[in-house]
């Protein structure tokens, strides 16, 4: 028996462009975005530092969660198509690994209503 598997997209966008900056605003809203340090040399001076990640359903299908030796999966079918459903905001530093600021979730739970989703600050910008 065959099924269809939901489709998932990750995409960034960096925080000194126009379109970063204002998605990054979208979600997370402006007093945490202006929170973020900012460059303070070069040909972006003044613009924020940091990168918007987020995760998008491409297609919608069932959501494998767990997979018990002997027993069928358990998961969820995904309905959110073309919707983000997870953004994160990260501080990059040159030659580091991104540090996770805040995160923005929309729970397969509440996937009728976009006002249950939360945001969740893991670190101060």
């Amino acid at each position: 028996m065959r099924s269809n598997h939901a489709q998932f997209r990750c995409k960034q966008a960096y925080l000194s462009g126009e379109f970063g900056e204002s998605m990054a605003r979208r979600y997370f809203g402006d007093e945490l975005v202006d929170a973020m340090p900012r460059y303070v040399r070069g040909k972006r001076k003044g613009l924020l530092k940091g990168q918007i990640v987020w995760r998008k359903v491409e297609r919608g299908g069932f959501v494998i969660t767990a997979l018990n030796e002997g027993e069928s999966p358990s998961g969820y079918v995904e309905r959110r198509v073309g919707k983000v459903i997870e953004a994160r905001l990260e501080h990059c530093e040159w030659g580091r690994e991104p540090v996770e600021v805040a995160k923005w979730e929309w729970p397969e739970d509440c996937w009728k209503d976009r006002n249950l989703a939360f945001v969740t600050v893991t670190e101060a910008a």
